[in-house]
């Protein structure tokens, strides 16, 4: 039985058209809660988590009685977009693509994973799943991460239907992540009458960003990144303050340590005296990489003629890359332009890939009784 995709387009078309920015907690919870009763009506033991000082929602379904899983199916609810965006540009089908803020990037890919699992439910009930959608991986899951891990960590094998890639491509590595915040301190004084008294933090800052950009291996897949600066307190004094936030993005770990050992020297000699610098690391996410464990899945599957990219963006299979488990990415249906007004879905993608996730899932899955809880 292939993909419903008459009642896939119109669930697809009921959460596009639901508003669910990262920090649309309302927004997120209404999704959140169409999931939760579809999951329920399908047989899944549903549970609710609410992380961080929003209260973000994390949506759990896991097959009933299993103390352990199969395949952690993961995904998320959020998108990048503001309140009233869904209204602005509200689901809409041409031919063979739909239109719509987070279709690809990844409404299409989580309801997805509903389907998948009715499908898997009706044909090997026995099969244990395990399927987690949060609503803040669009922030780098910053609150969601532990409840990721810990269910990722009762599972024998992950895979994420963030977007799939041209051709039909999944993803079996991406970058590293880590984010930093740079404060410096500097001494405020008068810029016309009292210039040398002071010590100026914008000029340390300066700098800062003049080193860090060298720091950058195109080669070595290591980019760096200054993305939001800011400092000084009036035109007229030497500034006392300022900021930066700062990304990293590598593949190989010597390159990361690289960076850090820079900041440590930057961090204790300053370029201008005087000034006080203190760098605060925000968030790190390792890289996703084929293990022997990764390898031995990607054999394992050498029956679908599967194809694997490099991806330089992250997703949660980053944040799942610390367990000792095999993932693999861009599970999901194709599209474009993600994060953009002329963001799209290929529909005949989508029933591509539920045909070719649902095969997976059978081929691999070890569908034996499970002990109960």
């Amino acid at each position: 039985m292939g993909l419903n995709l008459e009642g896939y387009l119109r669930d697809l078309k009921y959460i596009i058209n639901t508003d669910s920015g990262s920090n649309d907690i309302d927004g997120n919870n209404r999704i959140a809660e169409f999931f939760a009763q579809a999951f329920e009506k399908a047989g899944f033991d549903v549970k609710r988590e609410e992380v961080g000082p929003l209260q973000r929602p994390v949506m759990i379904a896991v097959t009933p009685g299993a103390k352990e899983y199969e395949f952690y199916l993961g995904g998320h609810m959020d998108t990048v977009f503001p309140a009233g965006t869904a209204a602005e540009r509200p689901f809409r089908r041409d031919g063979d693509l739909v239109y719509g803020p987070g279709t690809v990037d990844m409404k299409a890919g989580a309801l997805l994973i509903l389907y998948i699992a009715r499908e898997i439910m009706r044909t090997v009930p026995q099969l244990r799943l395990c399927i987690v959608l949060n609503s803040d991986e669009e922030l780098g899951s910053i609150d969601s991460v532990d409840v990721l891990r810990r269910w990722g960590a009762r599972c024998k094998r992950a895979l994420i239907f963030e977007g799939g890639r041209k051709e039909g491509r999944l993803v079996n590595q991406r970058k590293g992540i880590a984010k930093f915040q740079i404060e410096i301190e500097g001494i405020a004084s008068h810029s016309g009458t009292a210039p040398k008294q002071g010590a100026s933090a914008i000029v340390e800052l300066a700098g800062w960003i003049t080193k860090l950009d060298k720091l950058k291996n195109y080669e070595r897949g290591t980019t760096i990144n200054v993305g939001l600066v800011e400092g000084g307190t009036a035109l007229n004094m030497v500034a006392p303050y300022s900021k930066a936030l700062v990304e990293v993005r590598y593949v190989e770990a010597r390159e990361y340590q690289r960076f850090l050992r820079a900041l440590q020297r930057m961090e204790e000699k300053p370029f201008v005296e005087r000034t006080k610098v203190k760098v605060t690391q925000l968030s790190h996410y390792p890289p996703l990489v084929p293990t022997e464990k990764t390898k031995a899945l990607m054999k394992q599957l050498e029956q679908f003629n599967l194809e694997y990219v490099k991806a330089g963006g992250t997703s949660d299979a980053n944040r799942l890359a610390s367990l000792d488990i095999p993932i693999l990415d861009g599970c999901g249906p194709q599209g474009g332009f993600p994060h953009s007004e002329k963001e799209f879905l290929s529909i005949q993608t989508a029933v591509e890939r539920f045909d070719l996730m649902c095969a997976i899932i059978k081929s691999v899955g070890d569908a034996a009784p499970n002990s109960k809880e």
